[in-house]
């Protein structure tokens, strides 16, 4: 088990903005959510998005476990759906993604509603696996679609639209048949909420 910031490297947390699957939990429901973590050195914040689920879980509670993977279809899969029971496993009797390569409980600090930035701070941690890999564009391609999806979903701009045909475009080039899938995916569930396309 890892302790403190000065775990962040083992885990995989570097400078800048970290993308990773959040999950948390209440009243024994579990949420998992695609969230950025922004380093700064040693500082970590999160901006959270009022009216989420991670949100008004972390307001709750005060923690989330940030699950690192390189899965991109589970980030296409949990930025518009909650994934099924089956998706997770407890370690240290927190909620973790079965397929995550490592783990960190980090503790949020309390925050006034209408703040949406927060300070937060790793307790503890795991690495489960070191999955090397080849940087994939249709992969990473796919985890900017599903930012884009969630912003284009709540602010019904054009331009998200367009950026995330742009994607698919480039996707369906580079990705594998599993980006493909995830993008083909996140396109039918945006159809199915704005019937636009």
């Amino acid at each position: 088990m890892l302790y403190g910031n000065e775990a962040l490297d083992e885990l995989g947390i570097q400078d800048g903005i970290n993308e990773v699957i959040a999950t948390t939990e209440r009243a024994g429901r579990i949420n998992a959510a695609p969230l950025g973590i922004i380093r700064d050195e040693d500082s970590l914040y999160v901006r959270l998005f009022l009216g989420t689920h991670t949100y008004e879980n972390v307001l709750t509670k005060g923690w989330f476990v940030a699950n690192i993977t390189h899965d991109a279809w589970l980030f296409a899969e949990t930025a518009l759906e909650d994934l099924p029971p089956e998706y997770f496993t407890r370690r240290e009797d927190l909620p973790v993604l079965k397929d995550a390569e490592a783990w960190g409980l980090f503790k949020c600090e309390t925050f006034a509603t209408d703040i949406i930035i927060a300070k937060v701070e790793l307790v503890k941690g795991e690495v489960l696996r070191k999955d090397f890999r080849a940087c994939n564009r249709g992969a990473n391609l796919v985890i900017e679609a599903a930012v884009a999806a969630t912003r284009y979903l709540a602010l019904r701009t054009d331009s998200y639209f367009m950026e995330l045909m742009k994607m698919q475009r480039i996707i369906n080039r580079c990705g594998g048949p599993r980006e493909r899938e995830a993008m083909d995916r996140l396109m039918d569930r945006i159809d199915s909420f704005t019937h636009k396309r």
